[in-house]
């Protein structure tokens, strides 16, 4: 169902971006790798103590701990979540907007076709994404921090990350393909992971807020249930299981509804 051609458009257009979010989320797990000392953290844990910051840096008593709470519960958590916002409204919500959606139908190509193979696309970036931040994070880590790294946690916690921007994009992609205009699909694929995000932060903030935790996905992110290899899989499991929903939603709903062409 995946049509070629579209597929080859597809990466033409927006393989900059992804590049370019690839190499930043690249030089920050680079950094992040290359500043790790024990002595230091401890120093910054003790000055962050008590404070929101403190809240995210977490204690950090080995390389991979710290490259979980300092790299991917920021901008390991931030970066893609703008990717896939910007990527998914292009792919679909934004050319049916402009009118370019008229041109594809037009020809051969079904809108199953459009969907199935923009979603590839998206996942496939995705993918792409993440397997050069781990391959990269090795690599520094082989150069800065030898024998540092313990590899085989830090490829789960990579994989953790993955689903949950899968799930993410899920949500960003069922946006697009519902509705037409971009400011409407933009709206929700931005509003509401944003908000999640938020609410995982809230809920690390203090025990009075740890509620928040049970209205976000974020939190099913969980490095240190990852690290412990302590149920980490049904998490796994359960952004998998949403982020395909979301999708094949997406994809029904685009087939269904009606299009301004």
């Amino acid at each position: 169902m995946v049509n070629i051609h579209l597929l080859k458009q597809t990466i033409k257009s927006n393989y900059k971006i992804l590049l370019i979010f690839t190499f930043a989320l690249s030089a920050f797990v680079t950094i992040v790798t290359g500043v790790f000392t024990p002595d230091k953290l401890n120093g910054i844990e003790n000055i962050a103590k008590n404070t929101p910051i403190g809240a995210i840096i977490g204690s950090n008593n080995s390389l991979v701990e710290f490259i979980s709470n300092a790299f991917f519960g920021m901008m390991g958590s931030i970066l893609p979540m703008i990717y896939v916002i910007i990527i998914a409204n292009k792919l679909i919500a934004s050319q049916v907007d402009k009118g370019s959606m008229a041109y594809i139908l037009s020809t051969p190509i079904k809108r199953n076709q459009v969907t199935i193979t923009q979603s590839v696309y998206l996942i496939g970036s995705l993918i792409f994404m993440f397997t050069t931040i781990t391959t990269i994070g090795i690599i520094a880590s082989k150069i800065f921090q030898p024998n540092a790294l313990d590899i085989k946690t830090f490829i789960l916690v990579n994989i953790g990350c993955l689903l949950l921007h899968f799930a993410t994009s899920g949500i960003a992609f069922a946006s697009s393909c519902i509705f037409n205009l971009s400011k409407n699909s933009l709206a929700v694929a931005s509003g509401i992971p944003i908000t999640f995000f938020i609410f995982k932060l809230v809920a690390e903030l203090s025990s009075n807020l740890e509620f928040f935790k049970y209205f976000t996905i974020n939190t099913l992110f969980d490095t240190k249930a990852i690290i412990a290899r302590d149920g980490y899989l049904i998490n796994y499991a359960i952004l998998a299981t949403l982020g395909i929903t979301l999708y094949l939603v997406g994809i029904k709903v685009f087939k269904e509804k009606d299009l301004p062409l």
